[in-house]
């Protein structure tokens, strides 16, 4: 909610034509072989233990004696594909997770998609095959939206650089729950560390309100079109001695359209936005926002110290400026509590500020 997000594009995508081929082909088929694949990946694949991993799904797929038993397995990777569809709720869809397919073939196609996720999509001769490899997308993803911060939460950085872990791909539903979309890239993200941990996203089902009640939401989802989130800062009590108390201050986040409020409760819920906000506040800001101000300050030799409270705020207008919301972590809260300052902070508290900063 943040910032609109271009497409991670990347043609290591045709890996979902594996088993998009297979799951078409295999309630005909009366034998397993490669006509239950693509051309290039019976090249491609030939020397790993991939099929053998397909052919265990095969042999469990076909001792199901039970139709619709069969369709449901078909059925949940085709529903667990659509994963626009899927956040939007769109009429039509359905939440299939594994543990709602026939016992017997579960573990099957957990070993299978999480093959294809950690090792295949990595293979070497694939790679060379599509000429791309997972850091060069995420390279090329950082580059098109202009990225070095999470574009999820805001609060941390976003790098991927040689020397240090790349970073991680979120599945956005969930692979232990949805193992069948582990490869789809409409439902791989790069995602900072700290929004891939389990306080936050984890293995949640973004798609209901709650494990107990299982009720279908409309889920955020990173490429929709959106208008993005107004934030607001406000002091109920100006700092003083004695230091901020949680009862001194308010925050608040909402989404700049109403009809959006629906995907902002997701996006705050599924990342843990408030909460994460709100000690930001308490951690950071509060602590170092005044170190901060006089640093910029003194490292720009083309502005003063300021002498009335009206070329403090116009210092805070520049000092606003330097906290673009995809370039610098917590970029978000720090522009609201400057807002504060210059359109709602008393003459009496800037007036201190000013002595202060001179000193």
């Amino acid at each position: 909610m943040i910032t609109r997000l271009q497409r991670l594009t990347t043609g290591l995508s045709i890996i979902q034509e594996v088993p998009e081929t297979f799951f078409r082909e295999i309630e005909n088929s009366a034998s397993f072989g490669n006509h239950l694949f693509p051309a290039w990946a019976n090249t491609v694949f030939a020397p790993t233990s991939l099929k053998r991993k397909f052919e265990a799904v095969y042999n469990k797929y076909k001792a199901i004696r039970s139709k619709p038993n069969r369709d449901k397995i078909v059925d949940a990777f085709t529903h667990s594909n659509q994963i626009e569809n899927l956040c939007t709720n769109q009429a039509g869809t359905i939440i299939i997770e594994l543990g709602d397919l026939p016992a017997s073939i579960r573990s099957e196609l957990d070993t299978l998609f999480l093959h294809l996720y950690n090792s295949a999509i990595n293979y070497g001769p694939f790679e060379t095959h599509v000429s791309h490899t997972l850091k060069q997308a995420i390279d090329s993803f950082i580059q098109i939206n202009g990225l070095e911060v999470c574009p999820f939460c805001g609060l941390e950085g976003f790098l991927n650089i040689e020397g240090q872990s790349r970073l991680a791909l979120d599945h956005w539903l969930c692979k232990d729950l949805f193992p069948m979309a582990a490869v789809n890239f409409d439902n791989l993200f790069p995602i900072g560390h700290d929004c891939n941990g389990r306080a936050t996203k984890g293995s949640k089902n973004i798609l209901i309100d709650s494990p107990e009640t299982k009720n279908r939401v409309k889920a955020y989802y990173p490429y929709l079109n959106h208008a993005g989130v107004n934030s607001s800062f406000s002091f109920v009590n100006e700092p003083s001695i004695g230091g901020i108390n949680d009862a001194d201050w308010t925050y608040s986040i909402a989404p700049n359209l109403p009809a959006e409020q629906d995907v902002f409760n997701s996006w705050n819920s599924v990342l843990n936005i408030s909460f994460r906000y709100l000690d930001y506040f308490r951690k950071n800001i509060f602590l170092m926002w005044e170190a901060d101000y006089k640093e910029f300050i003194n490292d720009d030799h083309d502005i003063e110290h300021a002498n009335t409270i009206e070329e403090l705020k116009a210092n805070f207008r520049l000092w606003k400026a330097a906290f673009p919301l995809k370039r610098r972590p917590g970029s978000i809260l720090y522009r609201a509590f400057i807002d504060y300052l210059i359109n709602d902070a008393s003459d009496a508290y800037l007036y201190g500020l000013c002595q202060n900063f001179q000193r």
